[in-house]
């Protein structure tokens, strides 16, 4: 018996978010593990100081500057990372983010601005791309949630609202397309210590140390388990919700 193979050797793989925090983690990484990556973010400089370092190592990457709530600024971005490497094998869904707004404050305005970011870019990102994982019947779709939306967090009800429906259509997305051996997970990360989660203020300590482990994570903690599913050692898992939040107390 061999052991499963969990590295990344010739895939093709589109991280969104790719600029910062979680999504830079996964792009370094994913390249080390031997993937071409296509990295895209709404922020051209950052997003190019990542492709950059990445091909310092000598290894692929494309920087594709995207708006990922805007359909035709998706479509251009498949359309050119089918252009570089004619094929795409793992979509990761990572950006996202949230403020703290009371419930009797949100706007109209604000609220569709935070369920286009995080639940609407899934969407076309998911639906683009699958497209082309259906006719080539193979893929792996990684959307990244949020441990409040599984459980309530008071002041961010447009967001956890959109990531909770990240994880029903993770379900709904693996049961449609699992005849096409296209796989559709979800990461569902608690605290991260980065600027994101550093943006909450004075609660980030108190919210780290609440956890069972006593600390938040690292952007490198969630790299193992997105790899996982994205390589072929995750050839029978779909349509699960994995929680990486340092426990529950």
């Amino acid at each position: 018996m061999s052991l499963p193979n969990f590295y990344l050797d010739g895939k093709v793989v589109i991280i969104t978010g790719a600029s910062g925090g979680v999504g830079k983690a996964l792009s370094l990484g994913f390249t080390e593990a031997g993937a071409s990556v296509v990295l895209a973010a709404r922020r051209p400089a950052p997003l190019q100081a990542v492709a950059d370092e990445i091909m310092s190592h000598g290894r692929k990457a494309l920087a594709v500057p995207t708006d990922i709530t805007k359909n035709t600024q998706v479509s251009e971005m498949v359309q050119r990372s089918l252009k570089e490497f004619g094929r795409i094998d793992v979509l990761v869904n990572c950006a996202g983010g949230g403020v703290r707004e009371a419930t009797l404050d949100i706007t109209e305005e604000s609220w569709d601005n935070m369920v286009d970011f995080n639940l609407k870019s899934v969407f076309l990102c998911s639906q683009m791309v699958g497209r082309v994982m259906v006719e080539q019947e193979n893929g792996s779709i990684i959307n990244f949630a949020t441990a409040g939306a599984q459980v309530p967090v008071p002041g961010y009800s447009h967001y956890t609202a959109a990531k909770a429906g990240v994880i029903h259509f993770t379900r709904v997305l693996a049961a449609e397309w699992g005849r096409y051996n296209v796989r559709v997970n979800c990461i569902s990360p608690g605290l991260i210590d980065d600027d994101l989660g550093r943006s909450i203020g004075p609660s980030f300590e108190k919210g780290a140390r609440s956890t069972a482990l006593g600390r938040a994570a690292q952007p490198e903690d969630i790299l193992p388990v997105a790899m996982f599913l994205a390589s072929d050692a995750a050839s029978y898992v779909t349509g699960v919700i994995i929680n990486v939040n340092g426990g529950p107390v």
